[in-house]
């Protein structure tokens, strides 16, 4: 039997295309082998349209197509990428049931991107399977049906010889940020996957209300390796996210998380308004208006009541990445993130701390009273240990 074998599985219930809402599975189940740590892949094609009317392959050269291109503004987030396209995740296995739910998924990746990477990182091959790019244009690009050969002076093109944009992306679900010992098969049973893709007006934005996206062709590719009998611990990274609004100038936020061993919270923040429309980015970190003061408080793992209180900006952003790093995340950057146009705040619990039997608390304060008309989400990432 092969050292490592390389596996490709499809949907439960494949289609011809999958739509916006439309929840995808994927089982993963290999009798005597182990998956290989941190190697899942969703891979699949991209159908990005400007309109339901005009047809994606026109009939004839110069016909009206519904096709991105380069006049368009119509793009994913550059630093999401084709991450873009999943609204959530969930992590299940046939022994254990239910290991996460990974809701707001696009915007964790985000939080992430614009903390560590620069555009230089941008420009890897590894970035550019996911459709992620220095610049946001990149956005645009990777959208366009791809040209599949050259053609000659004087030659026109034709609409039939370009083929659909493809991704592969590395999910950021628990099994792709493990540690320590391979998930045996045959002692834990089957793995489940399962996508819920995200609305047209959040995958997708500069556009209107006709824009939309299929997926096509998608599959799951991972890696195993032969199962030697040791059981081995495995350690996995996870978050859970609360959303809360921000109607007023001073707003309590109050969250009951379900994880006995949460190392850290990052909070970021994005305007109702844009949320719901087609021409802003809904993954986009924006910044509160004329903030004041953060405060957290909790109890640590000594059932200390602890309380921070944060006013400097400076602080509340190294606070913030400090909260990534210690989720396993590392280069975050201050600079990189307000490169990257990105406001993180957050809290580094600098230990492991049980949140599922208390509520955890932030009072946040704003100087500027047009929240109370122009009203924020905030959204807090509760960053977790998973043990099996």
């Amino acid at each position: 039997m092969s050292a490592i074998q390389y596996h490709l599985t499809q949907p439960e219930s494949t289609s011809d295309q999958y739509t916006p809402f439309q929840t995808v599975d994927f089982n993963l189940s290999v009798p005597g082998r182990k998956l290989l740590k941190n190697s899942i892949r969703i891979e699949g094609v991209v159908v990005a349209r400007t309109n339901q009317t005009d047809a994606y392959v026109p009939a004839t050269a110069g016909a009206a197509s519904s096709a991105i291109d380069a006049v368009d503004n119509i793009k994913i987030d550059n630093v999401v990428g084709a991450h873009s396209y999943w609204d959530s995740w969930t992590t299940e296995t046939e022994s254990k049931g239910v290991l996460e739910n990974l809701q707001q998924y696009p915007r964790m990746v985000s939080q992430v991107g614009r903390a560590t990477l620069g555009q230089d990182d941008m420009n890897t091959a590894k970035m550019i399977a996911e459709q992620r790019g220095p610049t946001e244009l990149n956005g645009n690009i990777v959208l366009q049906p791809v040209v599949d050969q050259a053609f000659m002076t004087g030659q026109a093109e034709q609409p039939a010889e370009r083929s659909k944009p493809s991704f592969s992306i590395k999910p950021m679900i628990c099994f792709n940020r493990s540690a320590g010992g391979d998930y045996s098969f045959d002692k834990n049973g089957f793995i489940r996957i399962s996508g819920i893709l995200a609305a047209d007006r959040h995958a997708l934005f500069g556009g209107n209300a006709d824009t939309n996206y299929v997926l096509e062709d998608l599959v799951c590719r991972y890696i195993t390796i032969p199962d030697d009998g040791i059981a081995e611990p495995m350690l996995m990274r996870s978050y859970t996210s609360v959303v809360s609004s921000i109607n007023s100038t001073s707003t309590a936020i109050k969250a009951r998380v379900p994880s006995a061993q949460v190392s850290s919270v990052s909070m970021t923040f994005a305007k109702q308004s844009n949320l719901q429309s087609p021409e802003f980015n809904s993954y986009a970190l924006e910044s509160i208006p004329k903030w004041d003061s953060v405060e957290y408080l909790f109890a640590n793992s000594l059932q200390n009541y602890i309380t921070y209180t944060i006013t400097d900006e400076d602080d509340a952003l190294s606070r913030g990445l400090a909260a990534l790093e210690s989720a396993g995340h590392s280069q975050v950057s201050q600079k990189t993130l307000k490169a990257n146009k990105g406001m993180i705040m957050g809290l580094d619990f600098n230990e492991y701390v049980n949140l599922s039997q208390q509520t955890f608390t932030v009072n946040l304060k704003i100087l500027d009273a047009s929240v109370t008309q122009a009203p924020f989400d905030c959204f807090l990432m509760f960053h977790s240990l998973i043990e099996m």
